[in-house]
């Protein structure tokens, strides 16, 4: 009997996580279409098909909502970027490729994703929550990118004169270019070129991102 009484409280407790999951999918997707600004805790409700009670339960007001959207995603893109670089086995050029191919393409840059993106990007000069993840994701991204740089070696002397530091930060600068491009022009600029194009530019301080192989 007591079995039986805690399988049915983790059903209750897992229950409870699919639903908040469903109105964090259901707000990403009132976001991608419609904007930060459009989303209610009632619409999220509706297109989620839950009722308002429920929405409330597990938030209070939309900016709980918002923020945990926006943790959610966050976690999401951290956890694809990582593992790419994770792997101490793979080399850290296909390493390094392997991020930058996980970044530029879907799941991780899809529409949706690609839009919660930029409208909590453009929200982050106004909300201090917003802006400290931001800040924080912009760090360990460029740290993580420099790392694995450090591990290649030092850049081609003649480079510009750019650390590995700055390198990382001009590369997920052109991917957020690139995120930018694919959300306001989609189709002017396929995932594959864009992917070429941050390959390119990396082979001008290392010239092994300009060698073909299986990353």
């Amino acid at each position: 009997m007591a079995g039986n009484e805690k399988r049915t409280r983790l059903t209750r407790v897992e229950q409870k996580k699919a639903t908040r999951r469903k109105l964090i999918r259901t707000t990403i997707a009132i976001i991608a279409a419609e904007g930060l600004s459009r989303v209610t805790l009632p619409k999220v409700a509706k297109q989620a098909g839950l009722s308002r009670g429920i929405c409330n339960f597990h938030f209070k007001t939309k900016d709980q909502l918002l923020l945990e959207t926006f943790q959610t995603v966050y976690r999401e893109h951290e956890r694809a970027w990582k593992d790419a670089l994770s792997d101490q086995h793979v080399p850290p050029v296909r390493r390094l490729k392997r991020f930058i191919r996980v970044l530029l393409l879907p799941p991780v840059a899809d529409f949706e994703k690609v839009a919660v993106w930029l409208a909590f990007w453009g929200e982050a000069a106004n909300r201090q929550t917003y802006l400290d993840l931001c800040t924080a994701m912009d760090k360990a991204f460029e740290n993580g990118v420099a790392a694995v740089l450090g591990e290649i070696g030092p850049p081609l002397a003649g480079g510009s004169g750019m650390d590995m530091g700055a390198i990382a930060v001009a590369l997920t600068g052109m991917i957020d270019g690139f995120w930018v491009q694919y959300l306001i022009a989609p189709g002017r600029l396929s995932p594959e070129h864009a992917i070429s194009a941050c390959f390119a530019y990396l082979s001008r301080f290392y010239p092994e991102f300009g060698k073909a192989d299986r990353a």
